[in-house]
């Protein structure tokens, strides 16, 4: 199923974090790490410069990726900076075309202002 996974950000936000760490829950591997590798790499391009789509997550050339759902629910996983961004939203459409580059941009905030502080 593509859709409609409903979760509290604070469950999304470990989520985000359990796949940042490897899939790994009390010392066991729960997900292959080739399949981790494979999902999180571009498998197609999605017309967006810089970014593509694996399994189920959408992908950025520099190693980032990202969970997003309908309304604006989204977890962000940047592994270079041991960053996760859960977001719950309620966009003005379930797409958010509005609302989605607004995302974005603070998700490079919060990237620029890890990277201040390295």
């Amino acid at each position: 199923s593509g859709c409609c996974n409903q979760a509290t950000t604070r469950d999304f936000a470990r989520f985000g974090q359990f796949m940042l760490e490897g899939a790994v829950a009390n010392g066991q591997a729960v997900v292959p790490e080739a399949w981790i590798e494979q999902a999180t790499t571009k498998r197609i391009e999605n017309g967006m410069p810089g970014q593509g789509y694996g399994f189920q997550w959408w992908t950025y050339d520099y190693g980032a990726y990202a969970a997003n759902g309908i309304f604006g629910q989204g977890i962000f996983i940047d592994p270079t900076r041991n960053l996760v961004i859960a977001t719950n939203s309620s966009w003005s459409t379930a797409m958010g075309y509005d609302e989605h580059p607004k995302r974005e941009d603070f998700f490079k905030a919060v990237q620029a202002a890890i990277d201040a502080e390295g």
